[in-house]
C-alpha cells in the first residue's frame, strides 16, 4: 500500500474492459478506494466480489456515461458517501470495427455516444468540483493508440480524436485551478496503470501532458 494513496478516491469509467480491471486493482492495490463504473452490470458485480474478497477498497456503480444526468447523479452521490473525487479515470469506450465506407448510422452515433460524450459527461462532472476545491487529477485513457491512421476503425478514431482535444482543451483551462488533465494511451498497455498511479501520486498542478503512442 502506498501512503499517498490511502486517502485518494477514484472513479474509473470503463472499469470491466481488460485494460479498466487492470487500473482499478492496481490503484486500489495501492489503497486508494476506487468508484468502479461500467454500463455492464454482471461483470462489474464479478469485478467488485473478487476484489472485495481480496481486501480491497471497491464501489461498484452501473450507469450509462453517455446520459449526462445519469452522471452527474452518480458523481454527487459517491461524493456524498465517500468524500472529494480525486482523480478521474475516464476509460469507457465503444469499438464498432468495419471499413470506413460500411459504417452505418447506428455504429457513427454510438461510437460518439460513448466516445466522445461520455468522457464530456463525466469530465464536466467531475472537474466542476475539482476546480471549486482547486486540487484534482482527470486522465483520459483510449483504449487504442490512433496517431496511426488504421483501416477498420474510422469511427473509433474520428471520436476517440474528438475526446482527446476536449481533454487538452480542458487541461488548458483547469490547470491554473488545481487540477491537471493528460491523455494516457501507451503502445504498451501494460505500462498505463504505471503511467495513472504517476499522474495521481504528482499534487503539482501543470499544464496538459500527451503521452499518446509513449
Amino acid at each position: 500500500m502506498n501512503a499517498e494513496f490511502r486517502h485518494k478516491i477514484a472513479l474509473i469509467t470503463g472499469a470491466c474492459s481488460p485494460l479498466g480491471a487492470e487500473v482499478v486493482e492496481s490503484l486500489a492495490r495501492q489503497g486508494a478506494l476506487v468508484a468502479a463504473v461500467d454500463s455492464d452490470g454482471a461483470r462489474l458485480a464479478d469485478l467488485v466480489e473478487r476484489l472485495h474478497a481480496q481486501g480491497l477498497r471497491i464501489a461498484g456503480r452501473q450507469i450509462d456515461v453517455t446520459s449526462s444526468a445519469a452522471v452527474d447523479a452518480l458523481v454527487d452521490q459517491l461524493e456524498r458517501e465517500f468524500g472529494a473525487i480525486d482523480a478521474l479515470v475516464a476509460m469507457a469506450g465503444a469499438l464498432r470495427p468495419g471499413p470506413a465506407l460500411s459504417i452505418t448510422d447506428d455504429d457513427w452515433s454510438h461510437s460518439f455516444a460513448v466516445n466522445v460524450d461520455g468522457v464530456f459527461n463525466v469530465s464536466r462532472a467531475v472537474a466542476t468540483r475539482m476546480v471549486d476545491r482547486g486540487r484534482g487529477t482527470i486522465v483520459m485513457v483510449p483504449a487504442h493508440v490512433i496517431a496511426v491512421p488504421r483501416s477498420g476503425i474510422a469511427a473509433y478514431a474520428a471520436s476517440r480524436a474528438a475526446a482527446i482535444a476536449y481533454t487538452e482543451c480542458l487541461a488548458v483551462e483547469v490547470a491554473a485551478r488545481g487540477v491537471h488533465c493528460a491523455v494516457v494511451a501507451p503502445a504498451d498497455v501494460r505500462r498505463v496503470a504505471d503511467e495513472v498511479r504517476f499522474l495521481l501520486a504528482d499534487t503539482t498542478p501543470h499544464p496538459m501532458t500527451n503521452a499518446l503512442g509513449a
